[in-house]
């Protein structure tokens, strides 16, 4: 998560980066993220460092005293 307000500036992207480059040092194969949906800006930050959308789950995460739908997207390395 970035504190509300650092969104847009590319930090998402920095950190995300460095952990992939890590992760491909590392020989990893696949990375998977969860979003809790909807989230548009998590879901264009995956997709634009290559995710693709692999699943849905309806009301599959409880998250601020509600149920939400869960999507996982995987980059394979």
């Amino acid at each position: 998560y970035l504190r509300r307000g650092a969104e847009g500036r590319g930090a998402g992207s920095t950190i995300y980066g460095a952990l992939l480059d890590r992760l491909r040092e590392k020989k990893v194969h696949s990375v998977m993220g969860g979003i809790a949906l909807p989230n548009d800006a998590s879901v264009r930050l995956h997709e634009k460092l290559g995710f693709k959308k692999v699943a849905h789950f309806d009301r599959q995460g409880f998250k601020m005293n509600r149920w939400v739908d869960v999507g996982y997207w995987q980059l394979l390395l």
